[in-house]
């Protein structure tokens, strides 16, 4: 590298400009960097920072070329005129200065003393070694080998940080000789080889195939013990990074410590409760076993001590809270940092519930949590309440049943002579009232509201009575009006002394409680809207300095809640007004970080609905903000090796940092969320206003199409999939045809090609639901052969591949392969994948019913996978594949039986099949879809197997029953097509119609009514005395009693609902007087009700 010498010598001087303190001169030598070297001469640039890496007199310029060597290698070079794409400045340098640079770097790295200059070096030759397009550098492995086991501490650690760094290294290497190369280096005399070489260990266990990661099993006692020199030693530094590093490992293989789990808990639990020792070390010690709960909460469960020891750890920290004078003095209410001991312990106690469930956590905070409550120390039973609110979601099942006790012990708390404990009493409180609604509120209004109306009031503790407030919107979201009205003049009068109040979050929190409270009153509310409205219009028009911009967004909220509360004749007169202001504020709004704008968009939307088609006016002052906030891409960051994300990306500016590839990368996700809500608000302007958003339909949709592929953001992706159908549905309704279909038809191909390759199950039930739904918006024949075929496809292979995922869970279950987590696993998977195939078939049924017959061609490709599932010993597939032939038979009809001997005899034996509902169902429904389209070829099937089998359905005891009402409403449809559609091949057609008559009604299953009860209003027109002979005072009570019911629980059409309305009204009237109050009192009053309330009676 001696040809470098002199370019090297040039760039040292500019490396020292691009040092400088000087902006302006650090700007100039970045640019003359780029322009005069990277552009022209990348060769001599690398050629030169290799020279300077290995060769400079001093460690600074050593490090300094080491970070620019790998910043620079794998910047993008314009590609020029060409038309290839832009490529990296190292693939466009000669092979000879990749290897001129590779030898200066291996040089260095046995030659470097100075311990910072070495880790820069060693990130620098990680990089290249896992650099674009180079994946050969043979010479790397056997130097990081020889440096691992050289008598130089400073290399041994080395070689383990470059394996760290690119766990690829040892992909190909055996188990046994990796183990053997981390076993020395566990035992090494230096604490920074055991530390490296751990999370080194840790690497390559991330990297490794599932199948591998069981042989690195052995390495784990080795691995943890690296932690306990650490400790004893007082390197909490190390000790912190090597938790750390375990915590990566924990989470994706957990199974790994599941025979050292008991030394780890008692290690980390005893780290947690040392408070001698830093408050990050404790909390990463028992982050370990927060996550490894999360990960393998079976694994845990079955160890007696973790919960035994790991509960009065984070209580101990929950009890570190500190009773700071700056708490009661605030003027803002700035969340809790999470680093903080005692919220750290919350959240942790939080994350052991929601993980192990209440059986086993429960009883061991029970153990402490009376004694602490009866405590003398105000932060015992501070955290003590906090500990009931931390554990109410994950122990739900066994707290609803105490709910009652439990209310008792904490609800006196809420008059604790300290302040303090009277917050987290309300703070416990409002937690319950969303974990326990809304058991809690119906039940246990009086006792809540006696201790939490007071403290509302105690203006001298702003904290605690805000608290109180934010507490009743959690109660009042969950509660029923009827709970809730007795309290409104109370509240009501408190609130409106907290709006007076000097403090401005009191007079936030309290607007947001109006909020809820009218949203939950209703029209109810509107004895306080003369009061209450002209207080936030006020605000919205006097508060206008930056500082009263989150009131003014509550107060946007609140207004636009009570407004919709109220109805739009009570507000009217207030309309312009409230349109006037909001118009104002959107003006307004300048910042990125306005708060305004989140709550504009929101009170928006309520007044759209609200408004309605009067809304459409206002688009053009409400759309360009929220289509811009739709189209806005995130802000990402890519740390350098060893940069601290938080100097530069602060978490409460919405960074978040994860390790992908051992790359820390970052995403603002506060900017997602916006985008996100700004989708979501499309999709609802679309559909209230119908044919009114046509204006702004074609910029929604090449704005929301795109986000099906929106990978950074799952919300983003269902949101616009949910929004797109309403879009169309919106054009649909303007009338423009031809503009309908020329939108629709590159969506579609959006569509079915997301849907051919979407790998996220839950993304694909909302896609899949979300493409029915778009069909049908679309209407017939809206697809070509070559879309039809497309979406075969698509279905094909998802189906494919959920039954390949089926056979392996079987195998692994044959095998007896699968602990308590794998099964908890594969249970959550089971039911994604169970709701993915549902909609699968949503969507072939949606084309069925808009395309027909021609989609049959492209349906044919289905054919042979529904075959394969109507073999599984799985219920949910084999309803899968007679949902897909009883598409076929309805939408094709007769030309569907040359594909029916493979379904027919599978279909009869469903039809018994007495532990399958769901399967019931579908062939139930497949009967009489066959009944009613199939024709002669499914006449004999129909008449003489599937109807003795259908009858005996409905003779069962148990028919009515939760679980089998559908199938059996499913049942009586079928007969009732049977008997419409085949009664002459019937021997004995009046005994089926008495059996069909004596299983109504039909009051579940809405679209079976019609088919069933137009069958009974013709029967009873046209043959009244075969389901009815005269003075059979039973059978017209029957016919009453079958008619109430659906007419009580379905909004049927008007014609149906009159047919049965003069059915029900004439076999009353031929009842007498005694007998038409009996059974009238044999109706169920919930049906009574309904019908009155519907104005049938």
């Amino acid at each position: 590298m001696s040809n470098y010498e002199q370019t090297a010598a040039l760039l040292k001087g500019l490396m020292g400009k691009l040092m400088s303190s000087d902006n302006a001169e650090r700007s100039q030598a970045e640019q003359a960097l780029n322009s005069e070297w990277r552009d022209v001469q990348p060769q001599t640039l690398l050629g030169s920072l290799a020279f300077l890496v290995r060769r400079d007199g001093e460690a600074q310029a050593r490090a300094f070329a080491a970070v620019l060597l790998r910043r620079i290698a794998f910047q993008d070079v314009k590609a020029g005129d060409s038309k290839e794409d832009d490529r990296s400045v190292w693939s466009v340098v000669p092979a000879a200065v990749h290897q001129a640079v590779k030898g200066e770097l291996l040089g260095a790295l046995k030659d470097e003393t100075d311990r910072g200059a070495r880790h820069k070096l060693c990130d620098t030759i990680a990089e290249i070694a896992g650099g674009e397009g180079d994946g050969d550098w043979p010479a790397l492995l056997a130097a990081l080998y020889a440096c691992a086991q050289d008598g130089n501490a400073q290399l041994r650690e080395s070689a383990y940080r470059v394996f760290s760094a690119c766990p690829h290294l040892l992909a190909e290497q055996s188990a046994d000789a990796v183990s053997g190369a981390f076993g020395a280096a566990f035992q090494d005399g230096e604490a920074g080889v055991r530390l490296a070489a751990l999370q080194a260990a840790v690497a390559h266990v991330l990297a490794a195939p599932d199948k591998q990661r069981a042989a690195l099993a052995a390495m784990m006692p080795a691995m943890l013990g690296v932690l306990e020199p650490l400790l004893s030693a007082g390197d909490e530094d190390g000790l912190t990074a090597a938790l750390a590093a375990l915590v990566e490992a924990a989470e994706a293989a957990p199974k790994l410590f599941r025979a050292v789990l008991g030394s780890v808990v008692a290690f980390a639990t005893a780290i947690g409760k040392n408070d001698a020792l830093e408050a990050a070390t404790r909390q990463t010690a028992l982050e370990l076993l927060a996550t490894l709960a999360e990960a393998a909460p079976g694994m845990c469960r079955k160890h007696a001590a973790f919960c035994t020891e790991m509960v009065p750890v984070c209580l101990q920290l929950m009890s570190s809270v500190a009773d700071d004078e700056a708490w009661y003095a605030a003027d803002t209410l700035d969340e809790a940092d999470s680093d903080e001991s005692h919220v750290f312990g919350e959240q942790t106690l939080d994350r052991l519930a929601n993980a192990l469930g209440g059986k086993q956590l429960l009883p061991v905070a029970f153990n402490y949590i009376p004694q602490m409550l009866a405590a003398s120390e105000w932060a015992q039973r501070h955290a003590a309440l906090m500990a009931v609110s931390s554990i109410g979601e994950g122990c739900y099942k066994i707290m609803r049943n105490e709910l009652g006790k439990i209310l008792q012990m904490v609800v006196p708390f809420l008059a604790d002579p300290h302040a303090r404990v009277r917050y987290a009493a309300c703070n416990c409180i409002g937690q319950m009232a969303t974990d326990f609604a809304p058991k809690l509120q119906a039940e246990h209004h009086e006792l809540v509201l006696a201790g939490l109306l007071p403290v509302m009031a105690q203006a001298g503790v702003p904290r605690v009575q805000t608290h109180a407030a934010a507490a009743m919107v959690n109660f009042a979201e969950e509660a029923t009006k009827q709970v809730l009205e007795p309290y409104l003049d109370a509240l009501l009068e408190r609130l409106l002394a907290m709006l007076d109040g000097p403090r401005r979050y009191v007079q936030e929190q309290a607007i947001t409680t109006i909020a809820t409270i009218a949203d939950n009153a209703q029209a109810k509310f509107g004895k306080y809207y003369a009061t209450i409205m002209p207080l936030l219009l006020n605000v919205l028009a006097q508060a206008t300095d930056q500082d009263h911009r989150l009131l003014r967004g509550k107060a946007m909220e609140c207004a636009t809640f009570i407004a919709l509360a109220v109805g739009k004749a009570v507000v009217a007169p207030d309309i312009p007004r409230l349109v006037e202001l909001l118009t104002l504020a959107q003006q307004a709004v300048a910042d990125a970080d306005d708060p305004q704008a989140s709550y504009l968009q929101a009170a928006w939307a309520r007044l759209c609905r609200l408004m309605g088609a009067d809304f459409v006016p206002l688009l053009p002052v409400v759309m360009p903000p929220l289509l811009a906030a739709a189209r806005q891409q995130p802000d990402f960051a890519v740390l350098a090796a060893g940069e601290d994300a938080e100097a530069s990306y602060a978490a409460e500016d919405g960074w978040e940092f994860a390790s992908v590839g051992g790359q820390q990368i970052g995403i603002r996700t506060t900017l997602l969320e916006e985008k996100c809500e700004a989708v979501e608000l499309i999709g609802t302007y679309a559909r209230d206003l119908g044919a009114g958003y046509v204006a702004y339909a074609a910029e929604t949709l090449d704005a929301l199409v795109p986000l099906f592929r929106f990978y950074f953001h799952e919300g983003v992706r269902v949101a616009a999939a949910a929004a797109v159908p309403h879009v169309l549905a919106a054009v649909r309704l303007g009338g423009d045809g031809a503009a309908l279909r020329q939108a629709w038809a590159p969506i579609c191909d959006r569509y079915v090609g997301v849907l051919a390759a979407e790998d996220d199950d839950a993304f694909a039930v909302q896609l899949f639901g979300s493409f029915a739904d778009a069909v049908l918006a679309v209407g017939a024949a809206s697809m070509g052969a070559g879309q039809l075929e497309a979406l075969a496809g698509a279905c094909v292979a998802q189906m494919t591949k959920y039954h390949r995922r089926m056979k392996d869970r079987e195998a692994a279950r044959a095998a007896e392969e699968l602990d308590e987590d794998d099964e908890e696993q594969l249970a959550e998977a089971e039911l994604l994948e169970g709701l993915a195939v549902d909609e699968v078939a949503r969507a072939l049924h949606a084309v069925f019913q808009t395309h027909g017959a021609a989609f049959a061609p492209a349906f044919a490709s289905l054919l042979p996978v529904a075959r394969t599932y109507l073999h599984e010993r799985d219920a949910a597939a084999r309803q899968w594949a007679i949902c897909v032939f009883d598409d076929l038979v309805e939408f094709t009809g007769p030309a569907s039986a040359p594909h029916a001997a493979a379904f027919l005899e599978p279909l009869a034996q469903a039809l018994r099949d007495m532990a399958a509902p769901d399967l019931r169902q579908a062939a139930a429904y497949g009967v009489g879809v066959m009944a009613q389209h199939g024709g002669d070829a499914y006449a004999d099937f129909v008449a003489g197997v599937a109807l003795p089998a259908l009858l005996a359905l409905l003779a069962r005891p148990d028919a009515r029953a939760p679980d089998n009402v559908f199938a059996t409403e499913n049942a009586v449809s079928a007969v009732a097509k049977v008997l419409r559609f085949h009664a002459a091949r019937l021997p004995d057609a009046r005994a089926v119609l008495q059996a069909w008559f004596r299983a109504l009604p039909v009051a579940n299953d809405e679209d079976e009514v019609p088919p069933v009860y137009e069958y009974l209003a013709q029967v009873l027109r046209e043959q009244p005395d075969a389901l009815v002979p005269p003075g059979d005072a039973a059978a017209l009570a029957h016919v009453v009693k079958a008619v109430a019911a659906p007419l009580a629980a379905f909004d049927l059409a008007p014609e149906l609902a009159q047919a049965l309305l003069a059915l029900m009204r004439k076999s009353m009237q031929a009842l007498d007087t005694p007998a038409q109050a009996a059974l009238w009192a044999e109706i169920p009053r919930e049906q009574q009700q309904a019908l009155q309330a519907k104005g049938l009676l």
